[in-house]
């Protein structure tokens, strides 16, 4: 379940946070094969990791108040 409206996707990688403390990871093509990126596609995908780490840190900081 996801838990958040914050999902990464670049080409067919995609990330989410669920239950409020796990980042989720898909990356496959149909036919299961790998998802290529180009290196500008690698950074953009790892800056929106990052971001999305931020908010499942901040997440789980307001649950526990």
């Amino acid at each position: 379940m996801k838990t958040t409206a914050e999902v990464v996707r670049v080409k067919q990688a995609m990330a989410w946070i669920e239950e409020q403390d796990k980042i989720h990871l898909t990356a496959t093509v149909p036919g299961g094969g790998p998802v290529v990126l180009t290196a500008e596609e690698t950074r953009r995908l790892a800056q929106r990791l990052e971001r999305l780490a931020q908010i499942l840190e901040a997440v789980q900081e307001r649950s526990k108040e």
